[in-house]
């Protein structure tokens, strides 16, 4: 990366909380040694105290994934607010893997949310804090208020957060994530309910508002001999643009950029991201070759002066194997990249094996394609946070009782009422995929997907089996994970086409019941018993695949009072058993919708 003058680098290890200083440390040596110059060391403990303030509200699970700097240091205004310990635990955390890092010659980088919301005691007592509601309207309960950049109280905390940051860390890169999760900008079209913000800042130009935020934060800086350079964005997946934010990038100082825009045109850093944390989590470790070799080729390309990775932990160090291969000799096309992974397979699994290798991640990548076809946004969203994965499948969702759906009831993103809880296709109030045409089509797109899934843990399962020790092992364990993939996209199969019975039944007109013979079923009867017997066995299957080892097979919380909407329970077997179990008991309410036969 000799055109970059940082190479910006973050091992994600998806929400592991029991992330060790020595874990970080191996990081750092694998950073250095793939040509990084600076490591992103904010991955730390949720701010799990902001959600349970209301656990009927689940939109503070948002919040609480992302790190702010108040949650690092709280300037003596915001100390009756904000834990002081938690903050403190987070500074050492910090400042122990900055000390790790020096000693491979890296320097720090954050990924930040901001400016992000307070509590509201805090807006009660100094009523000028209270800037724009930050929160998604349709996804929370309550509403929640991020602090006015414009107040120069506030300014003055930021800038003193920013000082005491960065006085004993050396970190030269903000990376900041806004008007999303937490974070709001006063009067930006982008945020989630609209414009909004007190009247006091109402006249200010957005560009004087960012950028007396960064000023701040620079200044801040500054006071503790550091210079830093400041991405912002509010930039997320299919939201919206935010002109008014866009339109400010001529305005800013050079070391700051706007959705990846700068005063000169070039881009401050290029963002190379597998994709993986709300696509294919909950399931660990399964890199996508390919597809990295390619963007990776893309990202070298750009103009922007830096390059920040955004990676995933993997058992073999695959991509880091693949961008010290690229630093050696860039590639120039298809055949390029061909050749280098071939090269990066053989280091692996030797000459003999080099050839099957490839050919699994090359089935894997077009299992991506497929699956991307689907318009679902990743597992994270239906495996998770609606709990496909663990709920029962029943006709009458509503009548559950509270010992029934209680182990999972919690922990669905919705924010409204139980019948929108009930609807296995409602994703955060909001419907992807509706309609037998919308549902036969993800349902194809994931069969395709399956069955390259599979061909890829067949040639990996081969190798396994000509291959000894921990190799063979960790081989063993990646076949076995992608089959548990397979499981996951078949159990989103069934939920879309369960859902799909419900909305095209009647539920008004009970079924009759007559003394003819011979009388055929309800085509619909016959559909959902096929569909929960698939489902039943699809459970066994992946009980089968996990217990005993769910740590190695999948991300989950650290402990069953840990979970929470974005992590699964680390006692998911026993869930699953409970599944199983309630749709079992709930087999004939078939017979309460549809026709049953006789004959």
């Amino acid at each position: 990366m000799e055109n970059k003058q940082r190479v910006i680098v973050t091992v994600t290890h998806q929400n592991e909380i029991e992330y060790s200083l020595e874990q970080f440390e191996n990081d750092a040596q694998s950073i250095a040694r793939a040509g990084g110059t600076h490591v992103m060391i904010n991955q730390l403990e949720k701010s799990r105290w902001i959600w349970e303030r209301d656990r009927s509200d689940p939109y503070p699970n948002w919040g609480m994934i992302f790190l702010s700097l108040f949650k690092i240091v709280v300037p003596e205004p915001l100390k009756p607010y904000l834990p002081e310990a938690y903050a403190a635990r987070n500074y050492k955390i910090l400042k122990d893997r900055m000390e790790i890092a020096r000693k491979y010659g890296l320097k720090g980088a954050l990924s930040l949310c901001e400016p992000f919301y307070l509590p509201e005691e805090a807006y009660r007592d100094h009523p000028g804090w209270r800037g724009p509601r930050c929160e998604h309207p349709r996804r929370a309960k309550n509403n929640y208020y991020s602090p006015c950049i414009d107040n120069a109280e506030v300014l003055e905390m930021y800038r003193y957060a920013m000082e005491e940051l960065v006085r004993e860390m050396d970190i030269e890169y903000l990376f900041i994530h806004t008007n999303d999760s937490g974070g709001g900008i006063c009067w930006s079209n982008g945020l989630y309910p609209g414009a909004n913000g007190p009247a006091a800042c109402r006249h200010r130009t957005m560009a004087d508002r960012i950028i007396g935020f960064t000023n701040a934060l620079m200044e801040g800086a500054r006071t503790s001999g550091k210079q830093i350079e400041i991405d912002l964005s509010s930039s997320i997946m299919k939201k919206a643009a935010d002109p008014g934010l866009n339109a400010i990038a001529h305005s800013l100082p050079d070391n700051v950029s706007i959705n990846r825009q700068t005063r000169s045109g070039i881009p401050l850093t290029h963002i190379l991201d597998v994709d993986y944390e709300y696509k294919l989590a909950p399931l660990k470790n399964v890199p996508d070759m390919f597809t990295f070799a390619e963007k990776l080729e893309k990202a070298h390309q750009q103009q922007s002066r830096n390059i920040s990775f955004i990676l995933v932990s993997t058992d073999n160090d695959e991509y880091f194997r693949v961008i010290e291969a690229f630093n050696k000799q860039p590639t120039r096309g298809v055949q390029d990249r061909i050749a280098m992974l071939g090269k990066v397979a053989e280091d692996i699994v030797g000459a003999g094996h080099a050839g099957e290798l490839m050919e699994a991640w090359s089935d894997f990548q077009k299992a991506q394609i497929h699956y991307e076809d689907t318009r679902i946004e990743g597992l994270v969203w239906t495996s998770v946070n609606q709990r496909w994965i663990n709920r029962p499948f029943v006709l009458f969702p509503h009548e559950l009782t509270e010992e029934e759906k209680g182990y999972y009831r919690p922990y669905q993103f919705q924010a409204n009422d139980e019948a929108q809880a009930s609807d296995l296709l409602n994703m955060q109030c909001t419907s992807f995929i509706r309609g037998s045409y919308a549902v036969g089509l993800a349902s194809n797109a994931l069969e395709k997907a399956m069955e390259r899934i599979q061909c890829a843990a067949d040639s990996i399962r081969r190798i396994s089996e000509r291959t000894n020790g921990e190799l063979s092992e960790k081989l063993h364990l990646m076949a076995d994970r992608l089959l548990l993939l397979n499981c996951f996209f078949k159990n989103a199969i069934h939920a879309m086409r369960f859902q799909d019975i419900i909305d095209s039944s009647d539920y008004d007109t009970e079924p009759e019941i007559s003394p003819r013979w011979p009388i055929d079923a309800d085509p619909k009867l016959l559909e959902y018993e096929a569909l929960t017997r698939a489902e039943i066995d699809n459970t066994l299957h992946v009980i089968e695949l996990i217990e005993g080892r769910v740590d190695q097979m999948l991300i989950t919380a650290p402990t069953e009072e840990l979970e929470d909407i974005f992590l699964l329970s680390p006692r998911l077997v026993d869930q699953l058993r409970k599944k199983i179990d309630i749709i079992l008991d709930h087999q004939l309410d078939g017979k309460r919708l549809f026709v049953s036969p006789n004959k």
